[in-house]
This record gives structure tokens, C-alpha cells and sequence, in this order.
């Protein structure tokens, strides 16, 4: 199945969707034992608040408002890369689930670093 397909479409999907992860990386950044991973899921959760306050905001003043069409979309493609991030961020849970910063690879470090940046 399409990965895009299991996204939100409507606006209340989407504000929930967002939430959710946000909740996710949150509980995640608080139960994670590797700090850069910390860093990493810290980070998202903000840029995902800041794509919801946005998305927000941009439903609630679009009938205030001349857009030109692709306003929407680039409003969409926020949140497309928002939530991508919560995924990343998901696998990346799973993979340093109860591994201390010694068990990881030098190559997982590299990424997680590259989140924080």
C-alpha cells in the first residue's frame, strides 16, 4: 500500500495525526537512554508543533485570504514532511530501544546526528 494513502486528508485528520506523533516523540524522547537519540526526537516534536501551529493558523484565515492554489499544497507537503520525520523518528525508537549510545553503530550515530542538525 501507498504510504500516502494512510495520510490525512482533512484538516481535523491532519491536526490529530500531528498530535499524535508529537505525543509519540515526546513519550519516546522522555523513556530514551541515548542522548543524541533524545536530541533527535526533541527536535522533531518542535519542528511538528511548528507545522501544526502553521497548518493551523493557514485553515483558520484561508477564507480571510486571497492564496494562490499551490498555498495548499505547500501546506501539505509541511505536514508530508513533518510527519516523515515522526517515522523516521519511529524506526529510530525501535532500532535504540534499550541499547545504550556504546551499542549503536557508527552509522546510526551519523543519523541520528543528522535529525539534530
Amino acid at each position: 500500500m501507498d504510504a500516502n494513502s494512510q495520510r490525512p486528508k482533512g484538516r481535523d485528520s491532519v491536526l490529530s495525526s500531528l498530535n499524535m506523533a508529537i505525543e509519540a516523540l515526546n513519550l519516546a524522547k522522555e523513556i530514551s537512554g541515548i542522548t543524541p537519540a533524545k536530541a533527535a526526537f526533541g527536535s522533531v516534536s518542535v519542528l511538528l508543533a511548528m507545522i501544526r501551529v502553521c497548518f493551523h493558523q493557514f485553515c483558520d484565515n484561508r477564507l480571510q485570504f486571497t492564496f494562490v492554489q499551490d498555498s495548499m499544497m505547500n501546506e501539505r507537503d509541511y505536514v508530508e514532511v513533518g510527519l516523515s520525520c515522526a517515522d523516521i523518528c519511529n524506526a529510530l525508537g525501535r532500532g535504540v530501544g534499550g541499547k545504550k549510545l556504546d551499542d549503536l553503530s557508527q552509522s546510526v550515530c551519523e543519523a541520528i546526528n543528522q535529525l539534530t542538525m
